[in-house]
């Protein structure tokens, strides 16, 4: 039953347009709408059935007919619809799934590249007053005690003495004074006894285990680590990966610098070490290990 056939038995009711809308509880323009066969202006065709059903009860018609009226309307075939040709650039023409798989590649891309950047600034970062490492001095190495700036008297007046009768004999020059010239002659010092000899140097002193500090960095997370002992010998100086450990001894206290403290886990001397006094705004900490340890 056609739009036009739902009017006319509607108007043989003697039913207004307004009437009929008010006992459906709809509007105006849906009673129009669904009597001049428009339903696209109905909503979904789930909804545009039950509004036929509804009006086909209020005029106490048969609603199979109405429904199949309705069910042929939409299974005519329709026009095609004409899409005007776009160039395929680049974002152009693609559908919304290549452009989010593209733009998150390209993200990814420049992230990797931030990353790569940064870790060869790091790596080459200028050495300032605040990182350079100290004089590396090996703990072991011997103490030599300086010679005197002046010899003994006696050892100098051998080395005169050694010197002269070396050097050839010269002419006799013309004498100035009548006084022989043996006569100018300092008289010599004591002869120094045997048991005078030269200063020896001192031994150093063995490094004894149990004066090491002992420490251990747990990496939770890859950081760079830089560890020095008190001569200012480097024990480490690396970026260490991420669940490595590293077992380090060296004459305390220890100068540590940590470039992701909050990754890194400390044990010195076996017992965990606390680093939330040393943290820095930036992630690091600079501080030392021993004794005393105190942030620098």
């Amino acid at each position: 039953m056609a739009g036009n056939e739902l009017q006319a038995a509607r108007e043989a009711r003697g039913l207004s347009v307004h009437q009929l809308a008010v006992e459906l509880h709809v509007s105006d323009a849906m009673i129009a709408a669904m009597e001049r066969g428009d339903y696209a202006a109905l909503g979904e065709p789930v909804f545009v059935r039950g509004h036929l059903r509804n009006y086909a009860r209020a005029l106490g018609l048969p609603e199979a007919p109405v429904l199949a009226a309705y069910d042929q309307t939409q299974n005519k075939p329709r026009a095609p619809v004409l899409v005007a040709a776009v160039p395929h650039t680049a974002g152009i023409g693609m559908s919304p799934r290549a452009r989010e798989r593209s733009s998150r590649l390209a993200t990814v891309v420049v992230v990797v590249i931030l990353i790569g950047l940064a870790i060869s600034w790091w790596l080459r970062r200028p050495e300032t007053a605040d990182t350079q490492p100290l004089v590396s001095v090996p703990a072991a190495a011997t103490i030599v005690t300086p010679v005197p700036a002046t010899k003994p008297m006696a050892a100098l007046t051998d080395l005169a003495d050694s010197a002269t009768a070396q050097k050839p004999a010269k002419a006799a020059a013309p004498a100035v004074s009548k006084t022989p010239v043996s006569a100018v002659h300092a008289p010599k010092p004591a002869a120094t006894t045997p048991h005078e000899t030269a200063p020896q140097p001192a031994a150093a002193a063995p490094v004894n285990d149990r004066d090491l500090t002992h420490v251990k960095f747990i990496l939770g997370a890859a950081s760079w680590v830089e560890v020095y002992d008190d001569n200012g010998k480097r024990l480490y100086y690396d970026l260490a990966p991420a669940g490595d450990n590293l077992e380090l001894s060296g004459q305390g206290p220890l100068q540590v610098f940590l470039g992701n403290a909050p990754g890194v886990s400390i044990e010195l001397e076996g017992a965990p070490f606390d680093l939330k006094p040393f943290l820095r705004s930036d992630n690091t900490a600079r501080f030392k290990l021993g004794s005393a340890a105190k942030p620098q």
